[in-house]
């Protein structure tokens, strides 16, 4: 069994493709979670402590931050741990399963998804969002489906001042660096399995933190210059280049 890698045994193009990602920059525990959607997602997958340990590593995650993100994990259900050896092997809990089932499809598609056809709702008094709704203002909704209850139209195309309302600010600007960060990314040749897989979990991560809080609205939707679909796009390319390693291989 292999030793985590040292920063010494990490190749100089592994590091070089993954420093605009900024490892070690990321939440220990949640990017423990992206590896495993990104590589053992399924029931009955698992990966070894040893093989998580080198991943970790390889993004400047250190041993004793990696065991109080495991603990945490456990305890809020989301992995489960079983001894193995002198290690231990761990997978994604059932609940932790669903969760990650669920956020795949706007992680990894290719394109944005969902329907085409919106409408506005506008009601006199207070309105709540539903699943798939999008709460624009006290008592105006864009909804995927006309509401009947409430005066809806379908729309094509909405004006500044509310496409503004679908994006913080804060949300917008971590798009464009990220556009950035990844445009600067080269996926080198001959990477090491432990190298394709920490590369991945970067990009993985740091998609995974744009996409999942934007509104699962057609881009025409978004304030002007979202970067987001483009940002997608150069993730399906780095993935393409980076198939997914074996864990057996880590």
């Amino acid at each position: 069994m292999s030793a985590a890698p040292e920063p010494s045994d990490l190749s100089p193009e592994f590091l070089a493709a993954a420093a605009p990602l900024r490892p070690g920059a990321h939440r220990v525990w949640s990017l423990i979670v992206t590896v495993f959607g990104d590589l053992a997602r399924a029931e009955g997958e698992e990966i070894d402590g040893a093989a998580l340990g080198r991943i970790m590593a390889a993004v400047a995650v250190k041993p004793e931050a990696m065991r109080v993100a495991l603990h945490r994990l456990r305890k809020e259900g989301w992995l489960e741990s079983r001894k193995a050896g002198r290690g231990a092997v761990h997978a994604l809990s059932a609940q932790g399963r669903a969760s990650s089932q669920a956020a795949a499809p706007r992680i990894y598609a290719t394109l944005a998804e969902g329907p085409e056809a919106w409408f506005l709702a506008l009601g006199e008094g207070g309105l709540e969002a539903g699943a798939g709704e999008v709460q624009l203002a006290p008592t105006l909704l864009l909804s995927p489906a006309p509401a009947p209850a409430l005066a809806a139209g379908r729309i094509e195309a909405l004006p500044d001042w509310l496409r503004a309302r679908l994006c913080s600010d804060e949300l917008f600007e971590e798009a464009a660096a990220l556009e950035r960060a990844l445009a600067s990314v080269r996926v080198p040749a001959g990477l090491a399995p432990v190298e394709v897989a920490a590369l991945r979990a970067l990009v993985v991560h740091s998609w995974r933190r744009v996409v999942l809080r934007a509104p699962q609205v057609p881009p025409r939707f978004m304030p002007e210059g979202w970067a987001g679909e483009r940002c997608r796009s150069l993730v399906v390319s780095l993935l393409a280049a980076l198939p997914r390693p074996e864990v057996g291989e880590i």
